[in-house]
């Protein structure tokens, strides 16, 4: 009876030394989703005024002639999946690879972008390439070379379209892994009513926007990298709220069958007094 009550107790302290650990890292999560949505708000007010520069400035029949625009269906796809460095973030990783694997045929390629899908992607027979930024790390110095590589390859024909795969922040609940069609670029985002008076454009409109597209292709893959890192933060924060309640409901019950145990043992050792005496 004594060595039941131990494995209780011992199971007790645990439960409570793993729930210590868990709300930790709930209010770690709290801390950093509220930065990381400040800065998808900002990316996003960024990104809005970029496309309007175009759309007023730019607006211009020689720009359907860009190279940016045309998509060639017969050349594979580049995949830039976006993952977590660390684990313990629900089904944030999960939902994402998943959503992968049903897209990619035999010839597309990956970027990998986080530790979670490099590791997944080594044990498939996906070509993948893991050399670019990583999962919250966050610049212009890493994102550079990144969209260099995507105009790189888009640019001499190796594919046809670059989509990034990541995860939408809906609200604090919900989060959907979704894609991005990074290229070819679709007209009507920069088809928009030109101002009465165009300023004049050196050389042409098309040269000048050909030039602007690198920023805008960095401004939104920086736009579904912090909108993953919300979701991943947002979703860590969810797992480890579930988890310490978890500890909480296991600690309860446990506690209620140590009383119940002890109480046991307390009327066992009663009966075997009064047994003894009564002899």
């Amino acid at each position: 009876m004594a060595k039941g009550l131990a494995v209780l107790r011992r199971r007790i302290t645990s439960i409570k030394a793993t729930k210590k650990v868990t709300k930790a890292m709930q209010m770690i999560a709290t801390t950093k989703l509220k930065a990381w949505k400040q800065s998808m708000l900002e990316s996003r007010l960024y990104a809005e005024k970029l496309v309007e520069v175009v759309q007023t400035n730019l607006h211009h029949e020689s720009l359907k002639s860009s190279v940016f625009f045309k998509h060639d269906k017969t050349l594979p796809t580049l995949y830039l999946v976006i993952t977590s460095n660390l684990g313990l973030c629900g089904p944030y990783n999960y939902n994402i690879l998943s959503d992968l694997t049903k897209r990619v045929k035999a010839k597309d390629s990956v970027i990998a972008i986080g530790e979670k899908s490099i590791r997944f992607l080594k044990n498939t027979s996906m070509q993948f390439t893991a050399d670019f930024v990583t999962a919250g790390s966050l610049s212009e110095a890493t994102l550079s070379p990144l969209i260099q590589e995507v105009l790189k390859q888009f640019s001499d024909r190796k594919v046809g379209s670059v989509v990034i795969l990541f995860t939408k922040f809906v609200n604090s609940l919900i989060f959907q892994p979704s894609h991005l069609n990074l290229l070819p670029l679709s007209l009507s985002t920069f088809q928009g009513k030109p101002i009465l008076q165009a300023p004049l454009i050196e050389p042409d409109p098309l040269s000048v926007f050909e030039k602007l597209v690198p920023f805008y292709l960095k401004n939104s893959t920086y736009s579904t990298l912090i909108e993953s890192q919300v979701s991943e933060q947002s979703s860590r924060r969810n797992a480890m709220e579930k988890a310490s309640d978890n500890a909480d409901e296991l600690v309860e019950q446990l506690q209620l069958d140590f009383n119940k145990q002890r109480q046991a043992n307390i009327t066992q050792e009663i009966a075997e007094i009064i047994g003894g005496a009564s002899s």
